[in-house]
């Protein structure tokens, strides 16, 4: 799955420094997933104020109990 995240130089310094992200079902009723982010890739935003970072994400093996 391909994602793109929206933020400020400390948000996605952040989001980089984590190996691994978890992530909640819509309206938490499905459990707690956790995905790798790989082929990841940083932008900055044509208006010069936010960057993007867009990922691949794959499921991290046994993390859905």
């Amino acid at each position: 799955m391909r994602v793109c995240f929206y933020g400020t130089d400390e948000e996605i310094t952040q989001l980089c420094e984590r190996p691994v992200l978890a992530l909640l079902g819509p309206l938490r009723s499905q459990l707690v997933l956790a995905f790798e982010l790989f082929n990841v890739r940083v932008t900055t935003d044509p208006y010069g104020s936010l960057f993007r970072l867009c990922a691949d994400l794959s499921e991290v093996e046994g993390s859905n109990p």
